[in-house]
């Protein structure tokens, strides 16, 4: 057990804010021979309970300012705490500071926790202790010399301690109570910080008008300075799945660079095409499936001008997107009171996204790969035409989107057929199929999917359909049964680099 020697006359430093028991920590303290150092209301405190104390003012020449936000905080005081007892230059600049040597600190702080709920936000930041939790740092820093109490029911184990060691308190005892004392400001700065958190939040927090259903409640966090809502140009206020639908529109037409017009409905594109301009473009998109594109969402890439927007405002959407819009353009498409306008300029994709479930937020890296001719790689029969290329990867670009199981047939460019968020990738193949025999029939069309064929039920329906053209990851136990079965019917077959599942 080690014991520090007795260097003159013993202070205590003593700040307060629960003033409980402060008679019984001063009456033993005054009889282990300790004087006593304190704040403003701890020193009225300890003189009305019958004890001499001197101010903190009085030692550092320096009187508290700004409401008391700055009392402890002085070079003096803090040289008294942290000097080396051991130290020869230490000893010798504490003895130059003229000061009292504090060798017990006693500080309990603000209570922030119970301010956690207040409305008054001043009030709660006022509760935030600075001298507090630094004295409580400095001392416990130093416990090799100084004894650091930061909890009332403490004062009865710094008496006993006092007691043992005839007015000292030993060195485990001193390492026990800093580690008591780092636990408390640790505490108490997470605390602070969760609170900062929830203000931060609650500043980017918009409540919206209900959720997925009527009967749902729900509200965004801004992740960025800019909301949605920044870019609103015209129309009724933006509900939880136009945010949904908009996101992912985003997410789709970012693959492209020609102009090209994407129609989301339900979180899914069900209709797109690109072309040489945007207003051929949105016509393709639409006769994709005109059926599915009612009420649905409009991301184009490029400026809406004044004709285009006499053009679109014959159909009924609930969000039309674009870079840009013509004055004359937003005046015309703003007659339809109801109709969201978004301005969306160069949006930045994350690198991560998360989802939230019962066990915690999972996270994973958005898969970002350039889908480009490099991204396919011919595993049967013959190399396919330019033209016929480009389809592929206008599909692939698509598929990725889609909610799995996922496929995509496309054309010169444009959707003939899409099947999506099934259970089994041939009911997805047989929707899409359904969708291009009755809206394109007799086409000559590629095909793409977001995950590996199985078996080849779907290239054989793929083949009865006229289709000579397939784009599907590997992975299958069957790849090279499909290999073969399309060498064998004279279908170009390319696997691409990943999958792309989308749950």
């Amino acid at each position: 057990m080690v014991i520090r020697k007795n260097m003159k006359k013993n202070y205590a430093l003593i700040s307060v804010y629960d003033k409980s028991n402060l008679k019984y920590l001063c009456n033993n303290l005054e009889k282990n021979n300790y004087k006593f150092i304190s704040t403003g209301s701890t020193c009225k405190k300890i003189k009305s309970l019958g004890f001499n104390c001197i101010e903190i003012s009085k030692v550092t020449k320096f009187k508290e300012i700004l409401d008391g936000r700055v009392k402890t905080l002085n070079p003096k005081i803090y040289g008294s705490i942290l000097f080396k007892r051991n130290n020869k230059k230490h000893i010798n600049e504490f003895k130059n500071l003229q000061i009292p040597k504090i060798d017990i600190v006693v500080i309990n702080l603000y209570p922030f926790k119970k301010f956690l709920n207040n409305k008054n936000h001043e009030k709660t930041i006022e509760m935030i202790d600075i001298g507090g939790t630094s004295l409580l740092r400095a001392s416990s820093k130093n416990y090799k010399y100084v004894t650091t109490i930061s909890n009332t029911y403490e004062y009865k184990l710094l008496i006993q301690n006092l007691k043992i060691n005839k007015g000292f308190t030993d060195l485990n005892f001193r390492k026990e109570m800093a580690t008591s004392a780092f636990k408390n400001t640790a505490e108490y700065d997470k605390l602070i910080y969760e609170w900062m958190q929830l203000k931060k939040q609650s500043n980017k927090k918009k409540k919206l008008r209900y959720g997925e259903n009527p009967n749902q409640k729900s509200f965004i966090l801004n992740s960025t300075s800019s909301s949605i809502f920044d870019y609103q140009i015209s129309g009724k206020e933006i509900g939880y799945n136009n945010i949904i639908d908009v996101d992912s529109g985003i997410k789709c037409l970012k693959e492209f660079t020609k102009p090209t017009c994407i129609i989301i409905k339900h979180n899914n594109p069900c209709g797109v095409a690109s072309s040489n301009n945007i207003n051929l473009a949105f016509k393709r998109a639409y006769e994709s499936d005109s059926k599915s594109a009612f009420g649905g969402v409009v991301l184009l890439n490029r400026k809406i001008d004044e004709s285009f927007s006499n053009f679109i405002s014959k159909f009924f959407f609930e969000v039309i997107v674009a870079p840009s819009f013509e004055k004359k353009a937003v005046k015309a498409l703003s007659q339809k009171k109801k109709l969201i306008l978004l301005k969306l300029g160069n949006i930045s994709l994350k690198k991560q996204e998360s989802r939230s479930t019962l066990f915690g937020t999972i996270y994973q890296n958005i898969d970002n790969s350039k889908i480009n001719r490099s991204f396919c790689k011919l595993v049967a029969h013959k190399k396919v035409s330019v033209s016929s290329m480009n389809d592929i990867i206008f599909g692939i670009k698509i598929v990725k989107h889609l909610k799995s199981n996922a496929i995509v047939l496309a054309a010169n460019e444009q959707t003939v057929g899409i099947g999506n968020g099934q259970t089994n990738r041939v009911g997805a193949l047989e929707i899409a199929i359904k969708g291009l025999n009755k809206n394109f029939k007799n086409k000559k069309f590629i095909c793409a999917s977001d995950g590996f064929f199985p078996f080849t039920d779907s290239l054989n329906l793929l083949k009865k359909n006229k289709c000579k053209i397939v784009a599907t990851p590997s992975g299958s136990i069957n790849d090279q049964e499909n290999i073969m079965y399309a060498n064998k019917k004279k279908i170009s077959l390319y696997f691409i680099k990943n999958r792309l599942f989308k749950h």
